[in-house]
Parts: structure tokens; C-alpha cells; sequence
């Protein structure tokens, strides 16, 4: 890093074949940022949706978004829309595909931490 440049994490989650390696993924994405002029400093593969605290994702198997309040290692806890909050698999969350960008506001109360 240089002078006037500061860190950036962005999360990108993509689909690849079955056969796919999490790692390989993550490598593919950093050479397109670099073929842009962005300079990738870390770049890891996740196995799964990686969620951050506030977004809003949809457990696969179901078609309702819940709110991420917490991720750790492997897991999720969420909200659902019904109140009931549950540790959930990493690999069994996807994006919320009528919120991709996590731009609804106030979802996450934090009165639930």
C-alpha cells in the first residue's frame, strides 16, 4: 500500500460448477480486479454465501429472507421474518435475490444481540 491508498474488503459471491474449488474461484476473481487496476492484497476461497452482520440472505430450501445478526466460523444466526432466530450452515445460505446489494434499510434491530 501506498500513500493515499487505504484497504477495501468487498465480499463477492459467485456460482461455480460442482467440481469447482472454492480457492480457484477466489483466484479467478483476483485476476479480473487486477486486470481492472484494482490491487489485490488478500483474496480467499469460502465455501458457501458469506454474509455480514446486517444483510439480508435466504436459507436455501425456503423463498424467505431472513437478517444476518451475527456470522461465525461455518455459521450463521438469523432472524427470520417470524422472529424465530437460527444458527444456520454457511453453505446453506444464497443472497437475497430481491435485496442483492443489501440496501434494505432497518431490517436488523439491534436490540437482538
Amino acid at each position: 500500500m501506498s500513500a493515499g491508498e487505504r484497504l477495501v474488503t468487498v465480499l463477492v459471491t459467485v456460482a461455480v460448477p460442482e467440481a469447482a474449488d472454492p480457492e480457484d474461484a477466489a483466484a479467478l476473481v483476483a485476476d479480473a480486479a487486477v486486470s481492472s487496476a484494482l490491487d489485490v492484497v488478500h483474496a480467499v476461497g469460502v465455501e458457501g454465501h458469506l454474509p455480514v452482520a446486517g444483510s439480508t440472505v435466504v436459507p436455501i430450501g425456503t423463498s424467505q429472507p431472513a437478517a444476518v445478526l451475527a456470522v461465525g466460523e461455518g455459521s450463521a444466526l438469523l432472524r427470520h421474518l417470524d422472529g424465530e432466530v437460527r444458527q444456520v450452515p454457511l453453505p446453506g445460505l444464497a443472497p437475497d435475490p430481491l435485496d442483492p446489494a443489501n440496501t434494505h434499510p432497518g431490517f436488523v434491530s439491534q436490540d437482538a444481540f
